[in-house]
C-alpha cells in the first residue's frame, strides 16, 4: 500500500507539471497571437483611420490628407476604429485599449515637404510632358537673374541721364541770358544812335534784370552738377557687387556706358571753369549801371533846345558807356538743341515709370479689388527652413502645379480674391497688390531683356545714336550725345515691356529672346505718340504666356514662401464652405502607441497553474502603429 500510494503520488506531480507546461506552451502561443493580431488589428485600424481623407482637398486640389486638429483628435478618430477589433477579440481577450499619437507629420511641417511630396507625386503620374527640362529652366533662371541686374543698373544710371540734361537745360538758360545781354546792348547802341531814351532805358533795364538773374541760374546748374556726381557716385559704388554677377559680355557693356557718364563728369568739370568765369564778367555790368540811368536821366531832364549841346555830350558819354558792356560767350559745348524731342523722351519716362495698372491694364478689363485676412494662413503661423536654391525637377512640377490649379488675372474667374497666381507669387493681402507686384517684376524682366536685344541690334543704335545727336545737336558734347542715347536705350526698352505686358494681359504672346520679327514699338511710332499713350500693336502668336512669365518668376522666389502661400489659398478656397478648415489640421502620416491588456487563459485551466508559475491574471500589450499616404 505504501508504494500504491508513492506511485500516485508522483504521478499526480507528473501530471501537474506536464499540464503547466503544456499550458504554458498554449499560452505562450496565444500570447504571441494576441500580439499578432493586435498589430494586424492596429494597422487595419490605421489604413480605415486614413481612409477618411478631406474630399474637397482630393476633387480641387488632389492632395489626399486627414483632417486631424491635434494629437487628442486623431487618438479618438483611431480608438473607434481599433475598438470593433478589440471588442470582438474572442480567445485573444484584449481590452481597455489606449491610443497615445507619439509624432504627426502635419503638411505643414518640414517647410512643407510633406506637401510638395503628395504635389509631386500627383504631377508626376499626371503631366504628360515637360517642356523645359531642369537644366533649361535652370538657365532661364540665370537669365532672369541677369535681366534683372541688367534693369536695375541701367535704370539708374539712366536717371542720372536725366540729371544731365537737367544741368544743360539749366546752362541754355544761362546762354540765353548771355544772349539776350548781348542782343539788349546792339539793340542799346541802335537806340543811343536813334537818340531813343525810352529804348535804352528798355534794353538798360532788361540788360540788368538779365543780369541780376545769372546768380540763381548759376546756383540751378551748380546744384544739378552737385546732384549729377554724387547720385553717380553713389550709385558706381551700390551696383559694382551687382555688376560683378553678370557675364563678361554684360559686364563689359555696362563698364563701357559708365565710363560715358564719369567722362561727362570729367568734361564738365573743365567746363564749370569757364562758365563761373563767365558769369562773372557778365555780373559786372551792374556796376556802372546806375551811372547809365542817371545819364538818361539828365538827358530826359534837359531842354531840347536851350541845353541842345549839353544833351548831345550827354549822348555821346551814354555811348561810351554802354560800348563796354561785357556780352559774355559760352566757348564750351553745352545745352539742348531739340528740347521737344527732349520733352517727349521725359514725357514718356515718367508714363513707363507710373503707376503700372493704369500704364498696361487693357481696355475693357476690369481690376479685382478682393482681400484676404492673413492672420490664419499658414505663411503666417509657420516658420521656415531654409530653402534649397538649385533649380530642380519638383520647382518644375509644382510650378505646373501652381498654374493648373490657382487661377491669375488672365482667368477672369468670379472669386472674391481672384489672383492666386500673384498671391503665390507676391504674398499680399490684397489682389491689386499682389497684381502691382507680379507685374512690376514683369516689367523689369522684360526691360532688362529688351535692353539686351537693343544694344545688340544695330538697326535700333544707329536710330538711337542719330534721335539723341538730334537732341543734343552736332555741336554738342559728345559725352552727352552717349547719355542721351542711354536714355533712350531705357526708355525705348521700358515703353516695349509696358506694350509687351499689355498683350500678355490680353492673352497674347511674347519671345522670351526677341529678335527684329518680335518687337512691337519702333523708335519713331513711340516719340511720335503723346504723353501716357502707346500705339497699338500688331498681335503675336509665337513667345509664352502671362502663366508661363509667372512661372519664370516663381524660379527667382523663395521655395518656402510658394509653398505655403499656395496652402494658403487652399485654405481661403475651402474655408469658404468649411470656416474652421485649416491647412495646419491637414494629416500626411502619423506614429500611434497602442497600449492594452489581454487576460490569460491557458495558464490558468492548468492544474495548480497559477500557484506553479506565480503568473498574474493579464499583461500589457504595447505596439506601434505607422500610417501614411
Amino acid at each position: 500500500m505504501r508504494q500504491k500510494g508513492s506511485i500516485t503520488v508522483f504521478l499526480s506531480l507528473i501530471l501537474v507539471c506536464v499540464s503547466a507546461l503544456i499550458f504554458a506552451l498554449l499560452e505562450s502561443a496565444r500570447t504571441a497571437g494576441v500580439r499578432y493580431y493586435l498589430q494586424t488589428a492596429a494597422d487595419a485600424a490605421m489604413d480605415s483611420l486614413y481612409s477618411n481623407f478631406h474630399k474637397e482637398l482630393w476633387e480641387n486640389y488632389r492632395l489626399i490628407l486627414y483632417e486631424g486638429a491635434d494629437e487628442e483628435r486623431v487618438a479618438k478618430d483611431y480608438l473607434k476604429y481599433l475598438r470593433d477589433y478589440v471588442d470582438n477579440s474572442d480567445i485573444y481577450n484584449i481590452d481597455d485599449p489606449k491610443a497615445e499619437v507619439s509624432e504627426l507629420k502635419r503638411v505643414t511641417d518640414d517647410s512643407g515637404f510633406w506637401f510638395k511630396k503628395q504635389l509631386n507625386e500627383y504631377m508626376k503620374y499626371n503631366t504628360e510632358d515637360l517642356s523645359s527640362s531642369a537644366d533649361t529652366l535652370l538657365n532661364i533662371k540665370n537669365d532672369i537673374e541677369q535681366a534683372n541686374i541688367m534693369q536695375n543698373i541701367t535704370f539708374r544710371y539712366a536717371d542720372h541721364s536725366l540729371k544731365a540734361v537737367e544741368a544743360e537745360k539749366a546752362l541754355m538758360r544761362i546762354t540765353k541770358s548771355f544772349n539776350k545781354i548781348s542782343s539788349s546792348k546792339t539793340e542799346l547802341l541802335e537806340c543811343i544812335a536813334n537818340r531813343d531814351s525810352a529804348g535804352c532805358l528798355e534794353n538798360l533795364t532788361i540788360i540788368e534784370n538779365e543780369v541780376n538773374s545769372l546768380d540763381n541760374k548759376l546756383k540751378t546748374y551748380e546744384e544739378y552738377v552737385e546732384k549729377f556726381n554724387e547720385e553717380l557716385m553713389l550709385t558706381q559704388s551700390e551696383v559694382s557687387s551687382e555688376s560683378k554677377k553678370l557675364i563678361p559680355e554684360g559686364r563689359d557693356l555696362l563698364e563701357e556706358g559708365a565710363a560715358d557718364y564719369t567722362n561727362y563728369t570729367l568734361k564738365d568739370k573743365e567746363r564749370k571753369s569757364e562758365i563761373i568765369s563767365k558769369v562773372e564778367s557778365a555780373k559786372e555790368n551792374t556796376a556802372k549801371m546806375n551811372e547809365k540811368y542817371e545819364i538818361i536821366e539828365r538827358i530826359n531832364e534837359l531842354d531840347e533846345d536851350e541845353d541842345a549841346d549839353e544833351i548831345e555830350d550827354n549822348w555821346e558819354d551814354l555811348a561810351v558807356s554802354c560800348s563796354d558792356i561785357n556780352t559774355p560767350f559760352i566757348e564750351s559745348a553745352h545745352g539742348i538743341v531739340d528740347e521737344s524731342q527732349e520733352d517727349k523722351l521725359e514725357s514718356m519716362m515718367k508714363f513707363v515709370s507710373g503707376d503700372i495698372i493704369s500704364t498696361v491694364l487693357p481696355d475693357g478689363k476690369s481690376l479685382s479689388l478682393g482681400r484676404v485676412d492673413k492672420s490664419f494662413f499658414p505663411s503666417e503661423t509657420i516658420d521656415y527652413m531654409a530653402a534649397n536654391e538649385a533649380v530642380s525637377e519638383d520647382d518644375i512640377l509644382i510650378n505646373e502645379y501652381c498654374t493648373r490649379f490657382f487661377s491669375d488675372f488672365t482667368d477672369d474667374v468670379d472669386k472674391e480674391f481672384a489672383y492666386e497666381l500673384e498671391y503665390v507669387y507676391a504674398g499680399s493681402d490684397s489682389d491689386e497688390d499682389n497684381l502691382k507686384a507680379t507685374l512690376t517684376a514683369l516689367l523689369n524682366l522684360r526691360a532688362g531683356l529688351n535692353y539686351m536685344h537693343i544694344i545688340n541690334d544695330d538697326n535700333k543704335m544707329t536710330k538711337i545714336n542719330e534721335l539723341a545727336q538730334t537732341i543734343v545737336g552736332t555741336a554738342g558734347m559728345p559725352e552727352l550725345v552717349s547719355l542721351v542715347s542711354s536714355l533712350i536705350i531705357s526708355v525705348w526698352s521700358m515703353a516695349e515691356s509696358v506694350a509687351d505686358i499689355r498683350a500678355l494681359l490680353n492673352k497674347e504672346k511674347t519671345e522670351f529672346f526677341k529678335n527684329g520679327e518680335d518687337w512691337r514699338l519702333d523708335l519713331d511710332s513711340m516719340m511720335a505718340s503723346g504723353e501716357g499713350i502707346l500705339p497699338l500693336t500688331e498681335e503675336k502668336t509665337k513667345g509664352q504666356d502671362y502663366e508661363t512669365y509667372i512661372k519664370y518668376l516663381l524660379l527667382t522666389s523663395d521655395q518656402r514662401y510658394k509653398d505655403y502661400r499656395m496652402m494658403d489659398m487652399i485654405q481661403n478656397n475651402i474655408s469658404v464652405k468649411d470656416a474652421g478648415f485649416k491647412m495646419e489640421s491637414m494629416i500626411h502620416a502619423s506614429t500611434i502607441k497602442i497600449h492594452a491588456r489581454s487576460h490569460r487563459v491557458f495558464s490558468n485551466l492548468s492544474v495548480g497553474g497559477k500557484e506553479l508559475i506565480s503568473l498574474a491574471p493579464f499583461y500589457d500589450l504595447n505596439i506601434e502603429a505607422v500610417g501614411a499616404y
